[in-house]
């Protein structure tokens, strides 16, 4: 009775990272019996029922439900809310062991992952650009059933789940084609309207995401193309809000190649018919965050931070939205202190700048890489502006070997090109010179060049 008592207060925060996700309860259910499956332990026996019980209140899970939660969110158990204010503090940060543990069991779930859903081998297939396929299909109206469909959606989750992994871009495109591929041959059959749009959307995530994957690349011609034709898939389906989140990630370049002005003027006004208003709640946090960012590469302080402000008052309203699926971007409170730290790096302002950067880093899991390694080539440049170039050496080579490995360009030329050109005053140390040498070798290493379209 007294466990009952202590568990009466509703937990706010497990309900919100769950609709944030656009989890239904009886997802979170099957999401821990196949972490479980992944790990090797035994079935969980927990339904939806007993989760809803976790949200109201009225229960609180057991241990290794709590063990089996934070892996299955990527989040430590206080941002679940899974911590008594009276109970010893659960720690905050992951040692080097957590973080290797953590990284097998990611490991061990990715195959269970593929055990279950086979996707076609990483190469990509010969003749016309796989877009230039799914343009023609979308424009030929062809009988395809709904389950198809929904393995079809269960596969577009599995691979879009990966991108932000340490998974290679590069291994992960030959799956990510292969699907997109998949979709497109089943458009030229025969089905209803209703089926048609369903398959259309998909087409339009697929497409997403392999435009994603080229822009990690740093194959910006191919990935504004695979954009545009994923907008044109989202308009087919009318998935506004799809088309709303492609029009945004298309505004964005590789930093490199970046024109803020541009970029603000697309998030704004929108392009090639899709609008921020079209946007889901999700993807209006994105999108403000986005803007944030620009600005500060623009230097316009005030701008930046009511940008910021905007989409932290935006994030708070999220637990209002019911959504139908998990949105495409995943925005969080730890999303968005990284983001508030990279544009505070931009803007000179160091302290707090690495204040963010550093509470969010010690949060993330392996599920969070590609996250990690931008959060981490801000860290780098913050030193580089307040004088240690010993501290920016060490944290810039540490990512740009990780960078390198999971062929996240950007992050690569950032680190293996304008670090070095950043930190020439102090070129004559033994630190900066092995750092240059460092870049020399893996960005002319020939499997880190851009992927041809």
């Amino acid at each position: 009775m007294r466990f009952e008592q202590r568990g009466q207060r509703p937990n706010s925060r497990l309900r919100l990272q769950r609709r944030r996700r656009g989890w239904s309860q009886e997802d979170v259910v099957a999401g821990l019996h196949r972490v479980a499956a992944a790990l090797g332990e035994p079935e969980p026996g927990v339904d939806a029922t007993m989760v809803s019980r976790w949200e109201r209140g009225s229960r609180r899970p057991r241990p290794r439900y709590v063990r089996l939660l934070c892996r299955l969110f990527d989040l430590p158990a206080e941002e679940l809310g899974l911590v008594d204010d009276d109970a010893a503090p659960w720690p905050t940060s992951w040692s080097a062991a957590d973080e290797e543990a953590r990284r097998r069991d990611f490991i061990r779930e990715l195959a269970g992952l593929f055990r279950i859903a086979p996707i076609p081998p990483a190469v990509e297939p010969p003749g016309p650009e796989p877009w230039e396929r799914l343009t023609r299909a979308l424009r030929r109206p062809g009988r395809v059933d709904p389950a198809t469909v929904d393995d079809l959606e269960r596969i577009t989750t599995a691979l879009q789940s990966l991108e932000p992994t340490m998974v290679s871009s590069h291994l992960l495109l030959g799956p990510a084609v292969g699907h997109l591929e998949s979709v497109t041959n089943l458009l030229q059959g025969s089905m209803t309207p209703s089926i048609r749009e369903r398959l259309c959307s998909l087409a339009g995530r697929a497409a997403g995401l392999v435009g994603a994957l080229k822009w990690n690349l740093d194959d910006w011609e191919a990935a504004i193309t695979y954009f545009r034709v994923g907008m044109e898939a989202a308009r087919e389906a009318n998935d506004r809000a799809l088309g709303a989140y492609l029009m945004a990630r298309a505004a964005c370049r590789p930093p490199h190649r970046e024109d803020p002005a541009s970029r603000l003027q697309r998030l704004r006004q929108g392009w090639h018919g899709f609008t921020p208003a079209d946007a889901s709640p999700s993807t209006q946090v994105w999108l403000a965050a986005k803007e944030a960012d620009a600005h500060a590469l623009l230097g316009r302080t005030d701008d930046c931070l009511r940008a910021l402000d905007r989409a932290e008052s935006l994030l708070a309203r999220l637990d209002e939205e019911a959504a139908v699926r998990p949105p495409p971007p995943l925005v969080s409170d730890t999303w968005l202190a990284g983001e508030r730290g990279a544009s505070l790096a931009k803007l000179g302002r160091t302290d707090e700048a690495r204040a963010n950067l550093e509470r969010v880093l010690v949060t993330l899991g392996p599920t969070s890489e590609r996250d990690r390694l931008w959060l981490l080539a801000a860290l780098a440049f913050t030193f580089v502006a307040d004088g240690e170039p010993e501290e920016a050496c060490r944290v810039g080579s540490t990512t740009l070997s990780r960078a390198a490995a999971t062929h996240l360009q950007p992050v690569v030329h950032l680190l293996g090109v304008d670090l070095p050109r950043a930190l020439g005053p102090y070129r004559d140390r033994p630190t900066v010179r092995e750092l240059e040498e460092q870049a020399r070798s893996l960005v002319a290493r020939p499997a880190l060049e851009p992927a041809r379209s």
